[in-house]
């Protein structure tokens, strides 16, 4: 999207990104988030406790709004969502493209099976689907695991990030919150 600044996220707006979140999270994969019944307190705390700060996250911003985020880990992208009313602008593209700046030597990802927009999304930028399998409790939802690695990888240099993709973290999960009391 033209105009849309990529930086990270700062943390006074962690409150207006999980709204972001959610709302995409909603018009894209209804069936789930209706069985999950996640709330609002839900979304902030995993997104505060869990997944921030394991995770560079990185924001798509135009006149202050968030339009989109990235959390990117290791080469690994946990999350990629863009606010429903914008999508196919570029936004989502611009997030990927630093996601690539970022991991120059691949990239890999989980989505659900029944996700049918980004798992098009994701192939029509090079992705491949590597394995299927179900994510794990509570979510059960058959996934993929996608990969995606340049036709011609730089050769890293002294000081470079090198993805080593044998020690790929685990998706954060909200099965990762501890239990409330």
């Amino acid at each position: 999207m033209p105009g849309c600044e990529i930086r990270r996220m700062l943390p006074h707006e962690i409150a207006e990104v999980v709204r972001m979140w959610r709302r995409s999270r909603d018009a894209e994969q209804p069936w789930l988030e209706a069985r999950m019944s996640h709330s609002a307190a839900d979304d902030l705390r995993f997104f505060r406790d869990v997944l921030a700060p394991r995770a560079e996250v990185w924001l798509a911003v135009a006149d202050k709004a968030v339009l989109g985020l990235l959390a990117l880990q290791c080469g690994f992208v946990e999350q990629l969502y863009v606010e429903p009313s914008i999508q196919r602008t570029g936004v989502g593209r611009a997030l990927l493209e630093q996601a690539r700046a970022l991991s120059p030597l691949g990239l890999e990802l989980y989505t659900h099976q029944r996700n049918r927009r980004a798992r098009a999304f994701y192939e029509h930028f090079g992705f491949r689907p590597v394995a299927f399998g179900v994510s794990p409790a509570p979510e059960c939802e058959p996934d993929v695991r996608y990969a995606w690695s340049p036709s011609a990888a730089p050769s890293p240099r002294r000081g470079d990030r090198v993805n080593d993709f044998t020690q790929r973290p685990e998706p954060a999960r909200y099965s990762a919150l501890p239990r409330r009391t």
